[in-house]
C-alpha cells in the first residue's frame, strides 16, 4: 500500500523519515516540521570529526601485511619450485585459511571493513599498482605448472620476495593513502562489521 501523504490531520511529513508532524508544533526558525536549526558549519565539523574518528581506526596492524606478503610469498614459492600436489594443495589451503583469519583479525580491530568501493584516486592507484605486481608473479609462478619444468630456486626465491615486499610496502601505501582520503572526503567511508 502506498503512502502519498499525512493522514487527514496530521500535518505535513518530515521528509527524511516520514514522521508525521503537527503543523502547530513548528517553531519560528527557518527549520522544517518544527526541528530546531543546525548549523551548517557544525554540521561540516561534525562530518569532518566523523571523518577523522573512521581514518583513525583504519590503522592496520603492524602485522597485517607481513603476514598476508608471507601466505603469498609461500604459495607462490611452492608453485614456481613445481612441487608435488601434496605439498601444493596443503599450502594453499592454509594459506586460504590464514587470508581468511587476517580478514577477520582485521575486521574484528577496526571494527570496518574496506572494499575497492572505498578506496579513492590515489589509493586505487596503489593498488591497482599491488594488483599488477601480484597477477605477474602469480603467471610467472605457474609457469612450472604449464611446462612441466620447475623455475630455478633462485627465480623462485626472487618471485616470493617480491611478493612479500610488495605486499608490505605497496598495502601500507594504499592504506595511508586511504586514510587521507577519507579524512579529505575523497574516498567512501568504509561499512562497519
Amino acid at each position: 500500500m502506498e503512502n502519498n501523504g499525512p493522514a487527514p490531520g496530521t500535518g505535513p511529513l518530515d521528509p527524511d523519515n516520514a514522521v508525521p508532524q503537527d503543523s502547530t508544533s513548528q517553531q519560528d526558525t527557518a527549520a522544517p516540521c518544527g526541528t530546531t536549526a543546525y548549523d551548517p558549519a557544525a554540521a561540516l565539523a561534525d562530518v569532518d570529526s566523523a571523518r577523522r574518528a573512521v581514518a583513525d581506526r583504519l590503522i592496520t596492524p603492524w602485522w597485517y601485511h607481513p603476514a598476508l606478503g608471507a601466505i603469498l610469498a609461500a604459495i607462490l614459492l611452492v608453485g614456481a619450485l613445481d612441487l608435488h600436489d601434496l605439498i601444493r594443495l596443503p599450502v594453499a589451503l592454509v594459506g586460504a585459511v590464514g587470508i581468511g583469519l587476517l580478514v577477520a583479525a582485521y575486521q574484528r580491530i577496526t571494527g570496518l571493513w574496506v572494499d575497492m568501493r572505498n578506496l579513492g584516486p590515489v589509493s586505487r592507484r596503489w593498488w591497482l599498482a599491488y594488483a599488477v605486481v601480484v597477477v605477474v608473479v602469480t603467471v610467472s609462478s605457474l609457469a612450472p605448472t604449464l611446462t612441466d619444468r620447475a623455475l630455478p630456486v633462485w627465480a623462485a626465491l626472487a618471485l616470493a620476495a617480491i611478493a612479500l615486499v610488495a605486499t608490505i610496502v605497496l598495502g601500507r601505501r594504499v592504506d595511508e593513502a586511504l586514510r587521507t582520503e577519507i579524512r579529505s572526503g575523497a574516498a567512501a567511508l568504509p561499512r562497519r562489521r
